[in-house]
């Protein structure tokens, strides 16, 4: 995908940044939780083994590359290890499959057209 750097460059002045969190509640989160050491922003996931709620969840990083955890969910927690990082797209491609990673750049569209659709307000009128 010839865009993708633009796609990437754009929704990253759309999105916080912030640390995944590796281990603790997924509803209330605090800073005391173990976290992986990048900071990113949540993208999508896949479903690995379901019988042990085993996922990959891609994770875009502040410098415009990719990340991949590995997370298991229990009941209301999450447990997340780093499985890959600093991968460009076609990397992730590779790592997460080709129809997985054209769904996170969909959802960086996505992000980036209700962005636009928040930042758009109509002026006042005043008499």
């Amino acid at each position: 995908m010839d865009n993708i750097d633009y796609v990437v460059k754009k929704v990253s002045t759309c999105i916080t940044f912030g640390q995944p969190v590796s281990s603790g509640s997924v509803m209330s989160q605090r800073l005391s939780d173990p976290r992986i050491s990048i900071s990113a922003y949540y993208m999508s996931m896949k479903m690995i083994n379901e019988a042990e709620h085993y996922y990959h969840e891609v994770w875009l990083k502040k410098e415009g590359l990719f990340a991949i955890t590995e997370a298991w969910y229990k009941d209301s927690s999450v447990s997340r290890k780093l499985l890959h990082d600093n991968l460009t797209f076609e990397q992730l491609k590779g790592h997460f499959g080709e129809e997985e990673a054209n769904s996170v750049v969909l959802r960086m569209t996505e992000i980036i057209k209700k962005s636009e659709r928040d930042d758009w307000r109509p002026q006042s009128r005043r008499s």
